[in-house]
């Protein structure tokens, strides 16, 4: 029997799997999360091993186990603080003036203190690994009388009480053949030596994870760099979006240069750790001796010229890199502030592609957990509500059309097949989700291994057709596009698959008076096609016949010189006149709103230009292009498998080479595009759900 919390992903209960993503699950009702005792709405995360135990008030008690990435997670930056004093104070205005990059990114590209100290004594501790001091170790061992070097005084005894080691007895006396003799042996298991080998792990990981943060900072400034140049493929609404995030307030020439130069230093800093792991004295020390981080300082530390730099470059570690011993108590407040700023970074991201899709508060209110913040769009009027759990959701008539998710794990740094098992998971927990819903985790796409987990819903590559997978990070322009893209499939798509408009009446319409762009769809149900340059003259009249109709039976009602009977015949006459004219009149109103509703749709998604060409298709199939850019857009029906895709394409000066990897379309397209084309064909319609097969 397992314990049952509260799944993010679903918004509802459920049993907790064997194996899950760690930010999925919250505590429905207090209980001991990792022996520690934990409120209701507590995030359910796991220790530092991986590993999660939770017992319920309210259930019994389960073991989860969570992916571990190889590498510690990026913190925010500049950002953290921003973030902690948004938190329930800030308002949409304050939120969007706060950039999703960390502008103090050119900071880490200097060289920190531990690698200014490794310049000066690395080589110390290679000549330490290389030609280590030992101690002289000796011990009695049996062996041959010809192998025999140094005899210790007590062999002569021995030798007398073991006759198995007697070759034969003389008149003189035994002669052996066997007898005990000192060894002597060199002892690398030393304190001192053990300081060195630990030494060359703790720089080894510093290294790695340091060469990994520079790399990322030098793909967001190449990112930066290649979105300031003219785009050499026409799409510069992207450019202009992407490059409006940082502006011009850093030296992209100059930060590039420096981050190259780091990374050149780094590489060459691990090749020679990495040399270290096949010394001698590496080899010698078994990899479960450890040492204390405090150190104690001997007499080889303290007056070998080489050793006295090892022991210097280990103060510099524990002073810059050591993190401490931290206890289970500490673990969790940790990992639970670093979840709750992932989860407010998510709302900077979604609140950033709100406002680029031109949404505004109608009243400004301080967003906090449980707040509801009221928006006004060109996509129409939503509501953004922030819950307690920490997910987010998009309305809009009361219809949940998007929720947004934040997991903490790093899913692109995860061993490969912890990778394929995270991958099942979400798969498994998306099975039962009902509305579009989108998960955020930190990452950057070329650190992506697997395409279904940088997949929009309505991608081939996607795990399920209601959940996207995407990485965001604060060194990654595209973050906010991404997202963005993700809101333009469920406002602008969602937009595109409702044509026709359609609307019921209980009129009957003679076959003269109906025009060609409205479309019967039986038992009084009619759609607008392709809009109407002009209602039918006969419509005009027949309003006016229906208006003088009520007229005319209201004067005959109002008569008082008739009779009670003929007076009341003559208001139901005129109450029945009244009621077909307001039929007429909604059915009006509805073709004008319908007509509306292609006007809407027929303004450019890309350059929001107005009077789109609109060529309507048999089986509820549509296609609009702009006469500014020359994007089109379009409803398609697959004729395999009957589902209708909303389709987005803009229109590019040049095609180019493109490579068939996640996140390519981010790279091209950005926000505007809705089902993928092939990449290795751009301009064809190809259904996503037979390519994804």
């Amino acid at each position: 029997m397992t314990g049952r919390a509260l799944n993010r992903l679903t918004g509802a209960p459920s049993p907790l799997p064997g194996f899950s993503v760690a930010g999925l699950w919250v505590a429905e009702h207090g209980g001991l999360l990792n022996g520690l005792s934990v409120p209701a709405g507590t995030p359910l995360l796991p220790d530092a091993r991986g590993v999660l135990t939770w017992t319920s008030h309210a259930g019994p008690a389960c073991t989860v186990t969570f992916p571990v990435p190889l590498e510690t997670l990026a913190p925010l930056g500049s950002l953290e603080t921003a973030l902690t004093g948004l938190a329930g104070e800030g308002r949409w205005a304050d939120w969007l003036q706060v950039s999703p990059l960390d502008r103090n990114l050119a900071d880490e590209l200097h060289r920190f203190p531990l690698e200014d100290q490794m310049a000066q004594d690395l080589t110390h501790l290679e000549a330490v690994c290389r030609q280590p001091r030992t101690h002289l170790e000796i011990f009695e061992e049996r062996q041959l009388v010809s192998r025999a070097r140094q005899i210790p005084v007590r062999a002569v005894t021995y030798l007398a009480s073991h006759t198995e080691d007697w070759e034969a007895r003389t008149l003189r006396g035994v002669r052996p053949r066997r007898v005990i003799t000192n060894v002597r042996d060199d002892l690398y298991d030393i304190y001192e030596n053990r300081v060195a080998a630990r030494l060359v792990d703790h720089l080894t990981r510093y290294v790695r994870v340091r060469l990994a943060r520079v790399q990322a900072l030098l793909n967001g400034l190449d990112t930066i760099d290649l979105n300031a140049q003219a785009p050499p493929t026409g799409m510069h609404w992207r450019q202009r979006r992407v490059y409006q995030l940082w502006g011009e307030s850093l030296d992209l020439t100059e930060a590039q240069l420096l981050a190259r130069e780091r990374l050149d230093e780094l590489g060459r800093l691990l090749y020679r750790l990495e040399r270290l792991s096949v010394s001698p004295l590496y080899t010698q020390i078994p990899a479960r001796r450890q040492v204390p981080a405090n150190l104690r300082l001997t007499n080889i530390l303290g007056n070998d010229p080489h050793y006295r730099r090892v022991a210097r470059l280990w103060l510099a570690w524990f002073r810059y890199a050591h993190t401490g011993f931290t206890s289970i108590q500490e673990q969790q407040q940790t990992a639970q502030h670093v979840a709750a700023q992932f989860d407010r970074y998510a709302l900077l991201l979604t609140l950033h592609a709100l406002e680029q899709f031109g949404f505004a508060p109608v009243t400004d209110v301080a967003l906090h957990p449980g707040a509801i913040l009221q928006l006004r769009g060109p996509e129409g009027d939503s509501e953004l509500d922030w819950h307690a759990d920490g997910t987010f959701t998009l309305r809009q008539a009361g219809q949940v059309i998007l929720r947004v998710v934040a997991s903490p794990t790093p899913l692109g740094q995860l061993r490969t097949e912890d990778v394929d098992r995270a991958a099942s998971a979400l798969k498994t927990e998306a099975a039962t989700l009902t509305a579009q819903t989108l998960l955020l985790y930190p990452g950057e796409a070329r650190q992506t291994p697997v395409a279904a987990l940088q997949a929009v819903s309505s991608d081939p590559t996607r795990l399920h057709p209601n959940l996207s997978c995407l990485p965001v990070s604060t060194v990654d322009l595209e973050s906010v596009e991404r997202v963005a893209r993700v809101l333009r499939l469920v406002l602008t798509g969602a937009r595109f698959t409702a044509y026709p408009p359609t609307f019921d009446t209980a009129l009957t319409l003679p076959g003269h008076v109906i025009p060609d762009g409205l479309d019967s769809r039986g038992a009084g149900r009619w759609a607008l096609v392709h809009p109407l340059s002009s209602l039918p003259e006969t419509w005009g009249e027949e309003t006016e016949r229906r208006q003088r109709a009520v007229d005319e039976a209201t004067r005959r009602a109002n008569i008082s010189s008739q009779d009670r009977g003929a007076q009341r015949r003559a208001q139901r006459d005129a109450e029945n006149r009244q009621n077909e004219l307001n039929e007429w009149t909604a059915f009006l109103t509805a073709v004008e709103v319908s007509g509306q509703h292609l006007t809407h749709l027929r303004r450019c998604p890309v350059c929001s230009a107005g009077g789109g060409a609109l060529t309507n298709w048999a089986d509820d199939q549509f296609r609009c292009e702009c006469g500014d850019c020359g994007a089109t857009w379009s409803v398609r029906r697959c004729q395999s498998c009957g589902a209708r895709h909303p389709w987005l394409l803009p229109h590019l000066h040049t095609v180019p080479t493109l490579e068939a990897k996640p996140g390519w379309a981010d790279q091209l397209y950005g926000r505007d595009v809705l089902t993928l084309p092939d990449p290795f064909d751009l301009s064809s319609y190809a259904c996503p759900d037979l390519r994804g097969e």
